[in-house]
């Protein structure tokens, strides 16, 4: 079993590796933020033409009632 020393200095190694971690994570959480953003453009898109829908319904029948 390794000890690790809290006091020494990383290697560029060990550096280059906790980047990396950290890059990879900050891209899962844009993946999923974008994942979230598109449904968010569906959901509003899916909402826009219901509505638009039901407005255009009522406009005809106000205009033939």
């Amino acid at each position: 079993m390794k000890l690790i020393n809290p006091f020494r200095t990383p290697s560029p190694e060990e550096l280059i590796a906790c980047e990396l971690d950290q890059a990879r994570r900050g891209l899962l959480e844009a993946q999923t933020a974008r994942d979230y953003a598109n449904a968010m453009v569906i959901y509003h898109e899916t909402r826009i033409d219901r509505l638009r829908t039901q407005l255009e319904m009522m406009t005809q029948q106000e205009v033939t009632a």
